[in-house]
Parts: C-alpha cells; structure tokens; sequence
C-alpha cells in the first residue's frame, strides 16, 4: 500500500535545526552565514553532529553505488550545433527595447533550505543505500555460490586423491607382506642349504679319513704279500713318518724294509710320500755304524710310492738306525742334509 502521510506534516515534525543539514552535507548551501550556522550546530549538537554523519555515509555511498555512465554518441553533436547557433548574429537592439529580465532565483538552494527537501533527501539516500546494500548483498551471494561450487570440486578432488593413495598404500602393503614371505622362504631354504653343505663336508671328511685308513691297510697288506711271497726276505724295521700332520687329511707316509739274511740283499718299500721338491729326490740312509751310508736314492709315483732294492754295506744289525731325507740329485753328500721325512731304530 502507497504511504498516503501528508508530506507536509511529515516536514512539520522535523527538527527545524537540521533542515539545512542535507543542503550542506550536498553542498548546495551558498550563502556563509547559512554553513556558518550549520557547522556550529554540529560543532556543538551531538544529536545534530549524528544526523550529520548519517547523512554523509549515505551520501559517501551514493557516490560508489552510482555506475558510470558513458554519454550518449549523439551529445557532441547536439552540443556542437548548440555552440553554434550561438555564435550566429543576432540583429542589435537597442536598449529600449530591451525589457528588464528578473534575474532568477536558484532553485536548487532554495528547494534544499525546505523542509520538504530534507526529507526528501533523506528518503532518497535511505532508497539509495538499500540498493546499494541490496545490490552488493546480491554480488556477495553470487560470489559465495561460486565459492561453494568451487569448494566442491576442490572435495572431489580431494576425496579422488585420497582413494588413489588409499589404493597405492594398500597395494605397498601387499607387495612388502609379499616380499616378507618370499624372504622367509628364501632364509628358511637358505638355512637348510648351509646345514646340508655343513653334513657333507663333515661327510667328506669321514670320508677322508676312512680313505685314508684303507689306504695304510692296503699298503701294509702290499708289503705283507710281497714279503710273503719272497719267503727268504723278513721285515727287519718299520719306518714312520717325522713330518706333523694335525689335519689328518692324508695318511701319514710310512715305510719298510725288509732284508735277506742269507746274502746283503734288501728291500725299500714307501707309501704316502709327497713329491719331492724341484732338483730333488729321496735318500735312504743307514746310520749307526761308523760314517752315515746313502744306500739308495729314488722317486714315487703318482701316489707316493716306492719299491727300492739295495745291497746292505754291512750286516743290518750293526745299524742303529735308517732314515728318509730328500737331497740334490746332483750329488748326495756324506752326511743327510736335506728334510728328514722317514726314520726308524733298528734295534
């Protein structure tokens, strides 16, 4: 419904202080002594100096509310004609004929000074700041709905990324559980390799051993034919190894010999000898009576073996003693020199 309030009335219950607030706030007041009187009454009212300030906020935002506006194309043109139909001659007169024109009252002042024209001012800037709070209140929700679109996009996104490093983690996970069995297995074969590598080499080293212990039996049974096949011969001394063997990984070297005791004839026999060094050989020496005698000297085979005939010096049991040594094989000296490697007493 349309206010039908008298504006009269309406500008006859305002304060007859303020009626030249608005006037002086748009700056249409033109006589000082009028801003004289409005500037002390703000000065020195609070009510005054309130109404003011309302009044110059309103109008501020007037100011800003109010959009550019690009003047229409057809103004120069008319404003161009203007100029020059003012610039035609006009007939002079004189002046007589010219009647006295009243000067005219500016309106403008004159409806600001009216109390109609305070509260019309009023009205306006309260219309306009509505807009203007309207308008922006428009932008501001325009701009919060875009936010919120924005807002959940920025979600989706979010929400896919998390799915995808959800996804990633779960699949790391598998492939380290994965790996962990795959190591398990790979430990617990691992563990049962090294145990089997350790029985056999236990193994091959009881094997060594018994190896070794076949071997002196079949060498001692070889000796023991071969004196019994040569019933004139018997085993007159049994010579051991001088050589340390911790290890016990070979059979130590031994030896015999056995002698005919109708006649000098004799009769080496080794086995386990190792090859003797570069230029050379094994000597076999009777010892104990009188100077040291080199009765033979030879190589083994493959396997360290030997089977060496020789002629006794002297009646073997004016030896104390026979031994083994390796000497040059370019010539033996009276006396053993080299590495004993055998040796045994005779009595």
């Amino acid at each position: 419904m349309t206010d039908s309030r008298d504006t009269t009335a309406s500008n006859d219950d305002m304060d007859p202080r303020f009626e030249n607030l608005a006037g002086y706030v748009l700056g249409a007041l033109e006589n000082d002594n009028e801003r004289d009187l409005v500037e002390a009454l703000i000065e020195s009212d609070s009510e005054a100096h309130a109404e003011f300030s309302a009044l110059a906020e309103a109008a501020d935002m007037l100011a800003m509310a109010v959009p550019p506006v690009a003047p229409p194309a057809h103004l120069k043109t008319a404003i161009m004609e203007m100029a020059g139909k003012e610039s035609d001659p006009t007939p002079v007169r004189s002046t007589a004929e010219i009647a006295p024109v009243p000067s005219p009252t500016p309106l403008w002042p004159a409806i600001l000074r009216s109390g109609f024209a305070t509260s019309a001012v009023a009205a306006v800037l309260v219309i306009v700041v509505a807009g203007v709070l309207g308008y922006q209140n428009n932008q501001l929700g325009n701009e919060i709905e875009s936010l919120r679109a924005e807002l959940t996009a920025e979600s989706a996104v979010v929400s896919s990324i998390q799915n995808e490093l959800l996804a990633t983690v779960s699949e790391s996970e598998n492939k380290v559980a994965s790996m962990k069995t795959e190591m398990e297995t790979m430990e617990t074969e691992f563990g049962d390799t090294t145990e089997m590598v350790v029985h056999q080499e236990e193994m091959v080293s009881e094997l060594a051993i018994v190896n070794a212990a076949l071997q002196q039996a079949l060498a001692d049974q070889s000796w023991l034919n071969y004196v019994a096949m040569r019933e004139e011969y018997q085993v007159a001394s049994w010579l051991k190894s001088t050589q340390p063997n911790p290890a016990k990984t070979v059979v130590d070297a031994s030896g015999l010999i056995a002698i005919r005791y109708v006649g000098n004839e004799a009769v080496f026999q080794a086995h386990g000898l190792a090859q003797p060094q570069p230029s050379y050989a094994y000597t076999l020496w009777l010892l104990g009576n009188g100077a040291p005698q080199p009765v033979a000297q030879f190589e083994v085979s493959e396997i360290g073996a030997a089977t060496v005939p020789f002629l006794l010096p002297a009646p073997f049991q004016l030896y104390s003693s026979v031994a083994v040594t390796q000497e040059r094989v370019d010539g033996v000296g009276n006396d053993p020199t080299g590495t004993m490697v055998l040796s045994a007493d005779t009595n």
